[in-house]
Order: C-alpha cells, then sequence, then structure tokens
C-alpha cells in the first residue's frame, strides 16, 4: 500500500491544479481521507462500469479525466456516486490542468499519431510540420489505423488534397475553428465538431475523431505517472456510449 498523498502529489506536480480553468472542478471529488491506497483505477470518465471494475478489482482509489461533479449540488442523489462512498472508493479528476501541462492529453494524442515538431498555439492545441506532405486520404487513414478507429468524421468544404501542417486539439476543440484561420494550417484534428462549428470551416479540412478517442492516449501517461511510487494500477475498460449502425 503507498500513501494517498503521494499519488496525488506526484500528479498535482505533473499538472498543476492551479492551470485549471475557474469553471473547473480539477481535484477531489470523493475524499474519504484514505491514508494509504491499495490499488488504483484510472479511467477518463466516472460511470456505473468503470466503478463496477474499480469494485471487482479491489481498487480503492479512481483517476478520472473527467470530474463526475461538475456543476454545483445541492444533494448527494447520483447513485453512482453513492455507492463509490458505500464502497469506500475515494475519486480523484485532472481535467483541464491535465488539458494545459507540458505532456498534456494533446500531447500524448500526438505521441501516438506520431506527430513531432510541435508548435504551441495556445493552452490547447498544438501544431505539427510535416517533414513532407502528404495525401489527405493517406494521412486519415493513417489516424484510423494509429487510433485503431473505424470512423472519422471529415469536414473539407476547401477539398484540401494534401497535408503539411497539422493542428491538434485533444477533446471538444469546435470552439478553436476561427482561430486556427490565422495560422497555416491544412489539417485539424480533434473532437466533438458540432454542426455550426463545422460550417466554420474555411482554408483547412478538420478531423473529428471523437472526444473519446482522442483523449484515450492520456491514460497510460496517468497510469505511467502514479505506478511511480509504486502502487498497483489498472486502466478501466472503456467505450463510447453509442453504437452505429
Amino acid at each position: 500500500m503507498i500513501k494517498t498523498d503521494e499519488i496525488i502529489l506526484k500528479i498535482e506536480r505533473y499538472a498543476s491544479p492551479e492551470l485549471a480553468e475557474s469553471w473547473d472542478n480539477t481535484g477531489w471529488q470523493i475524499n474519504l481521507h484514505h491514508d494509504y491506497t491499495n490499488r488504483v483505477l484510472i479511467a477518463l470518465s466516472f460511470t456505473k462500469e468503470v466503478l463496477e471494475q474499480a469494485i471487482t478489482n479491489d481498487c480503492d482509489l479512481i483517476i478520472t479525466h473527467h470530474p463526475p461533479i461538475f456543476h454545483k449540488l445541492n444533494k448527494i442523489d447520483n447513485n453512482v456516486l453513492i455507492q463509490a462512498i458505500k464502497h469506500n472508493i475515494c475519486v480523484y479528476s485532472a481535467h483541464t490542468n491535465l488539458d494545459k501541462t507540458y505532456g498534456s492529453t494533446t500531447d500524448a494524442l500526438c505521441g501516438v499519431l506520431g506527430l513531432k515538431n510541435l508548435v504551441t498555439v495556445n493552452d490547447y492545441i498544438k501544431i505539427s510540420h510535416l517533414k513532407d506532405e502528404i495525401a489527405l486520404d493517406e494521412f486519415v487513414l493513417g489516424i484510423k489505423q494509429s487510433l485503431n478507429s473505424e470512423r472519422i468524421k471529415l469536414i473539407n468544404p476547401s477539398n484540401v488534397q494534401t497535408v503539411r501542417n497539422v493542428a491538434i486539439c485533444a477533446g471538444a476543440g469546435g470552439s478553436y475553428i476561427e482561430t486556427l484561420n490565422d495560422y497555416d494550417v491544412d489539417l485539424y484534428i480533434t473532437g466533438d465538431i458540432k454542426f455550426h462549428a463545422a460550417l466554420e470551416v474555411e482554408g483547412f479540412a478538420v478531423a473529428d475523431i471523437g472526444h473519446f478517442e482522442s483523449e484515450l492516449p492520456v491514460l497510460p501517461l496517468i497510469q505511467g505517472l502514479i505506478a511511480k511510487t509504486g502502487v498497483e494500477t489498472i486502466i478501466a475498460k472503456e467505450q463510447v456510449p453509442w453504437t452505429y449502425i
């Protein structure tokens, strides 16, 4: 067993809570003040299925990227939160601070996609300048293979054919479409592009790889970070909450 404070300190030294946005709820979600932690489950989101895995694997701490408590609570009536407390399981989340730190969710995604020579645009977006120009179709196929993804939503009103400069933002990056108009970008890789954001795309293509798929690569990073304390870690098995028919 490892001191719980050591695990949390490891995370917070890597991704300081001070980096989190003011609207965010990074940090403890359920703090039962365990002095020691036996086993940690790492997940993107705190769901019933994730909690069941924590219970099955005798985990007493769950580390998530998405905070399960996001808005002000007037009462605790969420059964998943209640069951976690009943099973003596703590929950801690590293959200926008992990998105903004050096070695962020976007950096993790770039690593999986093999994108290097990164230039920082803002707290969330990086641009990779490829060594050689590559056909868009070929590049998108490489993304699908790297992420083991069957489908990618491509938005390409300007009929971009080749890629040299690639912008990347893990998570929901639709709000940055207009920002990228000021940069020399051929392709923007992100997730959760909504209809009206898609209408704003002009001069470059957008590959919407999915919110879940874009952030999944950060979980092994968190696992490696926490494992340095000596605690046993498990990455949860998660799926997107829909199917394609």
